[in-house]
């Protein structure tokens, strides 16, 4: 009796064991399938190819500018989504999660901008993520303002399906997009700017600065920037216009370093009041260095990583309430489980 029972044991082992292997077989079959399904029928997607050179002896003129119009008495507000992280194949499942979670943001922030600091994809696999985003985007029927981080191409510079030129092609065509191509020779494309209007009056300048793949902002986009808000004055009645910088990296000035030459240095001179930037998806502050707020956003979507001690998570969106006086700037996380806000806490109120 205990040499079947032993038997009828091992039968036992011996067939989980089999489905185990079997099911995990099965398993890196239909993922490794699909990774080659993927990669033999999306090919690289080049985009078309521009040449659009700027150089410091240029004439100024509002075709490098995108404009937004403010409407009176009402306060304009900016929700800022950072780092959402998709690719298209490891988050199948979690892209209607990203859209709830987005959806949610909107639907109770009501704002009248939406910017994207970068890192919007990740991996090689961002073809149908970034269409999807796009296609959420549009749906909501609110302008949108996107910068590329150091994920949104490739993890190596140019290395995803949908190349810089196809991405940029992707957000120029959005319908409700205000991304505007810069110049092809400030090492990548995203470097434009926008101006928020009230009644023919400039209230706020935008600066969309891209250098997610680079150590540094170029030299030459700092005199990029610098030539935007001289050129800016010069069609403001002579005055420096209120500004806004967006970034995915930030620079050190974030950190509290002062540096007699740089972007900011250089704008916060021509009225610059906040930078705002995105990157490291655990940090969600704002400080304040010498008369500028420099702002970590919060992480958007619970793909790859963000801050989770067990009881507290910085995961949802970062609003700028900019009124006649001041700016509010508010963090609001997403409950993971119901998708809903679950809080919000004032960053900053100047």
């Amino acid at each position: 009796m205990k040499k079947v029972k032993k038997l009828i044991t091992a039968l036992i082992i011996l067939t989980s064991t089999t489905f185990i292997c079997l099911t995990s077989l099965l398993s890196c079959t239909v993922i490794g399938g699909g990774f080659g399904v993927y990669f033999t029928f999306i090919h690289h997607y080049k985009g078309k190819s521009v040449v659009d050179e700027w150089h410091e002896t240029d004439t100024f003129n509002d075709e490098r500018l995108v404009t937004i119009q403010k409407q009176k008495d009402k306060d304009f507000v900016i929700l800022n989504l950072a780092d959402v992280q998709m690719c298209d194949l490891e988050d199948t499942f979690h892209r209607p999660l990203i859209h709830k979670e987005i959806t949610e943001l909107v639907e109770r922030t009501h704002p009248d901008l939406i910017t994207l600091t970068g890192d919007q994809t990740w991996s090689n696999e961002n073809l149908i993520s970034l269409k999807a985003l796009i296609r959420w985007l549009d749906g909501y029927k609110i302008p949108y303002a996107p910068v590329f981080g150091n994920h949104d191409y490739g993890n190596e510079y140019n290395s995803a399906v949908a190349s810089l030129n196809y991405c940029s092609d992707l957000y120029e065509n959005g319908k409700y997009s205000l991304f505007k191509r810069g110049p092809t020779n400030l090492g990548t494309l995203g470097n434009y700017a926008i101006n928020i209007e009230e009644e023919g009056k400039i209230i706020k300048t935008l600066y969309m600065v891209d250098y997610g793949y680079q150590t540094s902002i170029l030299p030459a986009q700092v005199h990029y920037f610098n030539w935007l808000a001289d050129g800016i004055k010069s069609i403001n009645n002579d005055e420096y216009t209120s500004s806004m910088v967006f970034m995915h990296k930030p620079t050190m000035e974030f950190f509290g370093y002062q540096y007699d030459e740089s972007l900011i240095q250089d704008l916060k001179s021509k009225g610059l009041t906040d930078a705002v930037a995105a990157h490291y998806h655990q940090i969600n502050e704002t400080n304040e260095y010498d008369n500028v707020r420099y702002t970590f956003a919060c992480k958007t979507g619970e793909l790859v990583f963000y801050y989770d001690d067990g009881e507290n998570y910085l995961n949802g969106g970062t609003t700028f309430t900019i009124s006649e006086d001041d700016v509010l700037i508010e963090n609001h996380y997403v409950d993971r489980e119901t998708y809903h806000i679950k809080g919000s806490d004032n960053v900053y109120v100047d």
